[in-house]
């Protein structure tokens, strides 16, 4: 849907008025509405393409799970958008407190908060994957605050795939917490890896680094977070300062949107920081660990034996002896290193020559040279690398793995779609395509390709703004 902003104003099955947009995502957006209680609430519309009873499946099935650390759906159904005769879906979500996106705008999060979050996501996604559903979208900007509890966005969640595709979307579940979790105790939006970021006190350096590597699953985080809160000794209570005395920039009274892209609950009632409000009731994951305080004794002994070392280092490396000893240990290594470089490209030089054969040399066609248009930008989003070599092989199957954006109920709408976001990303080679050659009408990137490109190829489209629902799939084609 192009311009959601026409339905700004309109009132959705006779009880939810679209106050304002606040963002859009794919092919659904999000408005500002008010629920029954007149508290300003998010709902957001799907546009469907004859997928409205499966979309509505997905809410009833986590509706009855009635997990505590999902955000809870209040209201959801169905009407028809009369304009483009296209059928939409709607969900009402319960009152907010805060956004996880927005909150790490301003800053790291303590141990404590670390911990709430990680237990209440993973005991969140322990329940989608027992019950058959993945949630593929464990991100800073999809979890919220609600009162004192932590819940996890509950309408984006699909049936897990079989065999091994199912295993890898649960691994990826656990993988993406792990982001989340280093996103928490950081303040660093990544990418990470374990060379790339700072070690995490305990337990979650552990979890972080088992959860991406996919050695550890939900339980195993569980209990780690158990044990690791098990043998910590009891500290006697503390008086905690007053949300209202650390200072926090001013929040605007427009509703914000988290840097990640995902829509902030817009508040009208009371707009002023969380810090400011009269209640001074602390908020899950809105508490900041004080610039004097460390956040666990165990960080705070492991700095000073560091500064300790350091400083002895230091007071060895200005002995003459050890200076002489480290200027011909750094020569060594350069020349070591030199000799290792020159090898590898005289050996890589040698075997890209390949050996004389008459017969084969002359039957070989002439080089194709492949030329980039001129009138394309250097910054213009390019498909996966894997692309072309993948397409020539698979036009001649029967079978095609596509990667699929968007789908249409007429051929009219899949063109013009395929056109608009091919003036946007060029690279990706946006077009129109039906296995059965009538409705439905889909809009894919890429071309043909084989299994492995195809998935690839959806999570980098997804990774530069295409829907978060864009797919792969195994299509034959008559």
């Amino acid at each position: 849907m192009d311009l959601w902003t026409e339905f700004e104003g309109h009132t959705i099955d006779s009880a939810f008025s679209l106050n304002k947009l606040l963002q859009t995502e794919g092919r659904s957006a999000f408005f500002s509405t008010l629920n029954g209680k007149g508290e300003s609430v998010l709902i957001r519309i799907v546009e469907c393409h004859f997928d409205e009873e499966e979309i509505l499946a997905r809410w009833r099935g986590v509706q009855v799970l009635n997990h505590p650390n999902f955000l809870r759906i209040d209201h959801y159904g169905q009407f028809l958008i009369e304009a483009d005769d296209i059928t939409a879906v709607y969900v009402v979500f319960e009152r907010v407190d805060a956004n996880l996106g927005q909150v790490l705008e301003r800053g790291r999060l303590s141990t404590a908060d670390a911990a709430q979050i990680a237990l209440s996501m993973a005991s969140a996604l322990e329940t989608l994957h027992a019950h058959g559903f993945v949630h593929e979208h464990v991100e800073p900007r999809n979890i919220f605050a609600v009162g004192e509890s932590v819940r996890l966005r509950s309408d984006c969640v699909r049936e897990t795939p079989e065999g091994d595709r199912g295993i890898e979307a649960r691994r990826r579940d656990v993988f993406d917490l792990s982001i989340v979790l280093t996103q928490v105790l950081t303040g660093m939006k990544g990418p990470f890896s374990s060379y790339a970021r700072p070690p995490l006190p305990a337990p979650f350096e552990d979890i972080v680094r088992n959860g991406m590597s996919g050695a550890w699953g939900l339980e195993a985080i569980i209990a780690a977070l158990a044990s690791h809160k098990a043998s910590k000794p009891t500290a006697a209570p503390t008086t905690k300062p007053a949300l209202a005395a650390v200072p926090k920039p001013a929040a605007p009274t427009k509703p914000a949107l988290s840097a990640a892209g995902s829509p902030a609950p817009h508040r009208e009632v009371d707009a002023r920081p969380i810090s400011s409000r009269a209640t001074q009731r602390e908020f899950p994951f809105d508490r900041r660990p004080a610039a004097s305080e460390k956040d666990d004794v165990d960080d705070g002994r492991l700095r000073t034996r560091a500064s300790f070392l350091i400083e002895e280092w230091r007071a060895r490396f200005e002995e003459p002896s050890v200076r002489w000893i480290a200027a011909l240990g750094m020569l060594l290594a350069v020349v070591l290193c030199g000799w290792a470089l020159t090898h590898h490209l005289l050996k890589a030089r040698a075997a890209s020559v390949p050996a004389p054969d008459s017969a084969s040399h002359a039957a070989a066609p002439a080089p194709r040279t492949l030329k980039t248009p001129s009138h394309t930008p250097s910054a213009t989003l390019r498909a996966h690398p894997s692309t072309a070599a993948t397409t020539a092989g698979a036009v001649h199957s029967t079978e095609q793995w596509r990667v699929v954006a968007f789908t249409y109920s007429r051929e009219e709408q899949a063109k013009k779609k395929a056109s608009s976001l091919s003036q946007k990303v060029p690279g990706l080679r946006p077009e129109v395509f039906s296995p059965s050659g009538k409705s439905p009408w889909l809009v894919t990137v890429g071309g043909p390709l084989d299994r492995d490109a195809a998935y690839a190829l959806a999570r980098k489209a997804r990774s530069l703004g295409l829907p978060h629902d864009t797919y792969a799939q195994n299509y034959r084609v008559r």
